[in-house]
């Protein structure tokens, strides 16, 4: 009876704590290994997520660009008649209605880049159309595009709030909003300084006066590439590249945060010979 009280011998209690540490050890390193696939996959969807909000921010941009109305595509505007507080960014986006889409391949508007300044090799997309939905009214600072059914040369571009015909007025003249907008590539985003993001510069009104306003679009956009086929002069395709960039939070100091590049072609629907 008293040799069953006895205890463990010093080499089976080495034996049980060395399999216990050997278990335990497993254990943590396969829960290691499932947290870092888990991130991992967190991740990557968080970039696709990004590119795929993108993509369809622009999809509807690159399919509307170049759409005025019944009538042919306008000839180039005249800078003397533009506003001056119109053409803080220079004369081209606005000035350049016979180009639907136009890429500049780096930074070279007049006005600032918000965000720390534009990235050095993204490229720049500049898209102009007109609204697809008539305006409720002409208002003045507004860039609005009237135009006539009847005689689609007649188009006209206010500035003043002027336009002869609105909506309500019940006659066949149409007036619609100008779309000019500026997509760049950021070096940081709203809020975080080492992370890139797509921004964009939109015409608008501001007190009764034309003016661009900078909003975010995405953040962790690290390159924008735009290719217009078969020429940029005569472009009935877009092929877009996108390189995403993941957030650094939760990285070591010396890690370098994950990316992907995305590819995406579009028809240009208001495409014309």
């Amino acid at each position: 009876m008293r040799s069953r009280c006895l205890g463990l011998s010093l080499t089976e209690l080495m034996v049980a704590t060395t399999l216990m540490a050997t278990v335990t050890a497993g254990g943590l390193s396969a829960f290691s290994r499932a947290h870092a696939a888990r991130r991992q996959a967190g991740e990557l969807q968080q970039l696709h997520e990004r590119a795929q909000y993108v993509f369809a921010t622009l999809e509807p941009e690159l399919q509307m660009a170049g759409y005025f109305g019944t009538g042919a595509s306008p000839a180039p505007l005249p800078a003397a008649g533009i506003p001056e507080s119109a053409l803080r960014c220079g004369a081209d986006p606005i000035r350049r209605l016979d180009l639907p889409l136009q890429v500049y391949p780096a930074w070279q508007l007049a006005c600032e880049a918000r965000g720390s300044g534009a990235m050095a090799d993204s490229d720049v997309l500049v898209v102009r159309r007109i609204s697809a939905r008539p305006a409720v009214a002409s208002q003045a600072g507004r860039a609005q595009w009237w135009l006539r059914a009847t005689d689609p040369a007649a188009a006209r571009l206010f500035w003043s709030g002027e336009a002869p015909d609105s909506p309500a007025s019940g006659r066949d003249g149409e007036l619609r909003d100008l779309i000019v907008r500026i997509y760049y590539v950021a070096r940081a985003s709203d809020g975080e300084a080492t992370l890139p993001a797509l921004r964009v510069k939109s015409l608008t009104s501001i007190a009764g006066a034309p003016a661009f306003i900078d909003t975010e679009v995405m953040n962790g956009i690290e390159d924008l590439q735009v290719e217009l086929l078969p020429s940029p002069a005569a472009a009935r395709y877009a092929h877009l590249r996108l390189r995403v960039r993941a957030d650094a939070a939760g990285l070591q100091a010396a890690a370098t945060p994950r990316t992907i590049e995305v590819e995406r072609h579009f028809a240009l629907r208001n495409a014309r010979d």
